[in-house]
């Protein structure tokens, strides 16, 4: 056991793959679902002290599990110490395992403007920060002002936006888990915030299957050029292996069926990323990090 005194909220041998879009992928050695930050901290501090491998894991939009699991401790930020949400004047200050969509809807509650065409993107706050997630209105990274972050060895640092770096989704934000941050949003009309909100999310909605149980966005779309009319225009929409396939419809989402393995998708992802480097000389980054 990683530890008798982390006993109560450590579980062992926990299937990964209910926690993930795709429902693929083996069990976790270590599960843990932390009360509060001391408890985190703690757990952390005493899994780097035993070399045990850790990961954060958030809404599972973007996880491949591989299908001989994760021989390491996951840890999901679910409990209510990481889901707060306080404003104070135009900053906004939100736990990491915030949903992204749940922080939109609180701004555009509060009449603040700059994040609700961030609505309809899955996943937490703190995994949203990391990826600088973002659309053709803008990325999360411009209203970030403060962050904390929790280091891989239990150790808190904090950081100013004038430490941070955001470049296409990607951020300067690389510690273990980001476990709040604060961002600077401007005043607004909640009507016409909320009008906006609406719009984004049926645009949002538009480009997505329509059921998307069991799929997941395979690749990030390069500055200024769409992966999925990469992926269409060179013929791989649609493409198979084994039992996952490139959505016909909408190319930039890879589907998993029945009998499906991550060593299937990750076959597939291969496939796909070395047709479009040949054909158009783009080298397509993935979206889904694998544990």
């Amino acid at each position: 056991m990683l530890l008798e005194s982390f006993k109560s909220f450590v579980r062992e041998n926990v299937p990964l793959a209910p926690y993930t879009w795709l429902h693929l992928g083996g069990c976790a050695r270590y599960f843990a679902e932390p009360a509060d930050f001391e408890q985190l901290q703690g757990l952390v501090a005493e899994a780097s002290r035993q070399s045990i491998g850790v990961r954060i894991l958030g809404g599972g939009s973007n996880i491949l599990v591989k299908d001989s699991g994760f021989d390491g401790l996951v840890i999901q930020l679910i409990a209510p110490a990481f889901q707060k949400i306080s404003f104070q004047g135009n900053r906004v200050t939100c736990g990491g395992g915030v949903r992204l969509s749940h922080l939109v809807t609180a701004c555009v509650a509060q009449g603040l403007a700059g994040v609700a065409h961030l609505v309809g993107i899955p996943g937490s706050v703190g995994g949203a920060l990391r990826a600088n997630s973002g659309t053709e209105e803008g990325d999360i990274g411009h209203a970030v002002r403060e962050a904390q972050m929790l280091r891989r060895n239990g150790e808190l640092v904090s950081v100013t936006g004038k430490q941070l770096a955001f470049s296409h989704r990607r951020s300067s934000l690389d510690e273990l888990a980001i476990l709040e941050a604060t961002l600077e949003l401007q005043p607004g009309d909640v009507k016409y915030l909320t009008k906006r909100e609406q719009t984004f999310w049926i645009v949002k909605r538009s480009r997505q299957p329509n059921h998307p149980t069991r799929s997941a966005v395979a690749f990030i779309d390069p500055d200024g050029e769409s992966a999925g009319e990469l992926i269409h225009r060179t013929g791989f929409s649609g493409l198979i292996e084994g039992s996952v396939q490139m959505n016909a419809t909408y190319p930039n989402y890879i589907t998993a069926g029945t009998g499906a393995t991550a060593d299937q998708v990750l076959t597939l992802l291969e496939r796909v990323r070395k047709g479009v480097l040949e054909k158009t000389g783009v080298r397509l980054q993935p979206h889904l990090v694998v544990w």
